[in-house]
């Protein structure tokens, strides 16, 4: 990095390495998705898991599932893009690779 008055100019660009200092879980999201894009360059990506309702379940022993909303990673759309082509490159590339159906096949 070189600087310009009080402000460091990046020469080059290097991703950081990627830590996980806080452990963060994976979260199971075995159901529909989708993908909203807004406000101005961001894009909300959300997931959903189908699980029985607990009162129902519990009170009756019937078993009534909704889908759940489990996750929502906000990102830029650019962000996005690469996703996509990130995936389109190991699903074409890996023949092990299995494809998983049940996400919304409509956007927002």
């Amino acid at each position: 990095m070189s600087s310009t008055g009080d402000f460091p100019v990046e020469v080059g660009h290097k991703e950081p390495p990627g830590v996980d200092p806080d452990n963060i879980p994976e979260t199971l999201c075995i159901g529909k998705f989708n993908i909203s894009f807004g406000p101005g360059p961001l894009a909300t990506l959300t997931f959903t898991h189908a699980r029985s309702k607990p009162g129902p379940l519990l009170d009756h022993g019937q078993v009534d599932q909704e889908s759940v909303v489990r996750a929502r990673i906000v990102t830029t759309a650019e962000n996005v893009i690469a996703l996509r082509d990130l995936l389109n490159n190991v699903i074409k590339h890996e023949p092990t690779a299995t494809v998983v159906t049940g996400g919304s096949g409509k956007l927002n």
